[in-house]
């Protein structure tokens, strides 16, 4: 079986099976060969996600490594990710051209974080009249303030870290 190295530290590793799909059977098996090995303390199956949680204090990763292929496994290189499709790129798009609008039809007086500041506050205010203290007026009031606190033309959605976000 050929695996990667999802997570290493001192004496705990997780491998990653690099066949899909995985055969449950076949893993098992695996595990048990390399669970027999010296100075595999623990080893956890977890056929589900195709990998294996070995506990081994007393090994560096090198010697991890050679008991694996004694098992009959192989580690190999991590391969280079992917590049990840952004579906929510249109949105995104969409979402901006409707603010840049709405700033450009009231001369500057409302963007869509202001918007949405007026419908969440507005939301949570009725929630509050109506006795839903706890969570629907809560939330709203939240989201709310937290879209105050956020620097003007920042809504959270540009897929980079929000440098207005509360809290910074």
């Amino acid at each position: 079986m050929r695996f990667r190295v999802a997570h290493q530290i001192q004496g705990r590793t997780r491998l990653r099976c690099l066949q899909r799909p995985v055969d449950g059977a076949l893993l098992v098996a695996f595990a048990e060969a390399l669970a027999a090995q010296p100075g595999i303390e623990a080893l956890d199956a977890r056929v589900a996600t195709g990998s294996l949680v070995i506990e081994h204090p007393g090994l560096d990763a090198a010697q991890l490594l050679q008991r694996v292929e004694r098992a009959g496994g192989e580690v190999g290189v991590d391969e280079p990710p992917q590049p990840v499709h952004d579906s929510l790129a249109p949105v995104r798009h969409t979402t901006a051209a409707m603010d840049n609008m709405l700033s450009q039809l009231t001369a500057g007086g409302l963007d869509a974080r202001s918007l949405a500041f007026i419908v969440f506050f507005s939301l949570g205010v009725t929630q509050l009249l109506r006795g839903q203290v706890m969570m629907p007026a809560f939330s709203f009031l939240w989201y709310a303030f937290d879209l105050a606190n956020r620097r003007p033309g920042t809504l959270g959605m540009s897929g980079t870290p929000d440098e207005g976000a509360s809290g910074e």
